[in-house]
């Protein structure tokens, strides 16, 4: 199966605050990239739901707050082996915000669970 990502991304279970006009949200991530992160919820917003994300990275001494859009969801179902949750695209990103999750991914890919196994 061909991987439609365009851009690496490393797994991260951060705990992310999102807001929408009518409400005010918390779930666990369980990947990010540069160009947006995946919300583990048995609720998804809507396709084209804009949200104010807020998190920080483990090691990262920087609060995100970055706007996003969900750009695609998959609700909880038996029949599916995807997990249940929502692909946010983030939006008005800025460019030292950008370099530090870049920075963070690069540092996870290679000192994530592949990397630390032993001989």
């Amino acid at each position: 199966m061909h991987d439609r990502r365009e851009e690496p991304r490393a797994e991260a279970e951060l705990e992310v605050h999102y807001r929408t006009p009518q409400e005010f949200l918390a779930a666990y991530s369980r990947n990010i990239s540069g160009g947006g992160i995946f919300i583990r919820t048995q609720q998804p917003l809507p396709l084209n739901q804009k949200v104010l994300l807020r998190f920080t990275l483990p090691g990262v001494d920087h609060r995100f707050e970055v706007r996003g859009v969900v750009v695609w969801a998959n609700a909880a179902s038996v029949r599916s082996s995807f997990p249940a949750g929502m692909g946010i695209k983030f939006l008005e990103f800025d460019a030292s915000q950008q370099q530090k999750i870049t920075d963070f991914i690069k540092q996870s890919r290679s000192t994530g669970p592949a990397a630390e196994q032993k001989p």
